[in-house]
């Protein structure tokens, strides 16, 4: 499964943090997440829609759509009579790659040190923390933890506060 259909994986929020590397516009990037939003949502994506929701005329959805496709951010696709607007291009760029693959082996190491499973709030959890904290420094706790036997959120999270408040 691609890194992005994962259920741990806000989309959204990645484009958002990743909006300078993309190089979208304010207005690019409102498309793109409306498009997600959409697609997230089975809500059928059309130039009207987008236009309503951005509060502009189609012809401007028309040249952002262009825009994004130039990009090689968008596809369009007509699959069983439906259009589909397919973002996987925007995700599947290899500059986004590599940290994604550093993001998926943190998640791979939380489970692989609990031994089981994670549950979805401590995927949220630690989403959380990788928008706060380094991913060395994120790793680093959960060395401590498993290092001192106590692999638990609180105690990785008491490492994480006492080692961004040294720095």
């Amino acid at each position: 499964m691609k890194w992005y259909k994962q259920n741990y994986v806000n989309r959204r929020d990645w484009v958002l943090d990743n909006l300078e590397n993309l190089q979208l516009s304010h207005f690019e990037a409102l498309v793109v997440l409306l498009i997600d939003f959409c697609n997230v949502n089975d809500i059928p994506v059309n130039l009207e829609y987008l236009a309503a929701k951005c509060h502009c005329d189609t012809s401007d959805i028309d040249k952002v759509i262009s825009i994004l496709c130039s990009k090689n951010y968008l596809d369009i696709k007509a699959i069983s009579k439906n259009i589909v607007f397919d973002l996987s291009r925007l995700f599947d760029s290899d500059t986004n790659k590599q940290q994604v693959e550093n993001y998926a082996s943190i998640f791979d190491l939380f489970e692989s040190e609990f031994g089981r499973p994670l549950v979805a709030d401590e995927l949220s959890k630690i989403n959380e923390w990788l928008k706060r904290y380094d991913s060395k420094l994120i790793i680093y706790a959960l060395r401590q933890a498993s290092m001192y036997q106590k692999v638990n959120f609180a105690y990785i999270q008491k490492v994480l506060e006492n080692k961004s408040n040294e720095r």
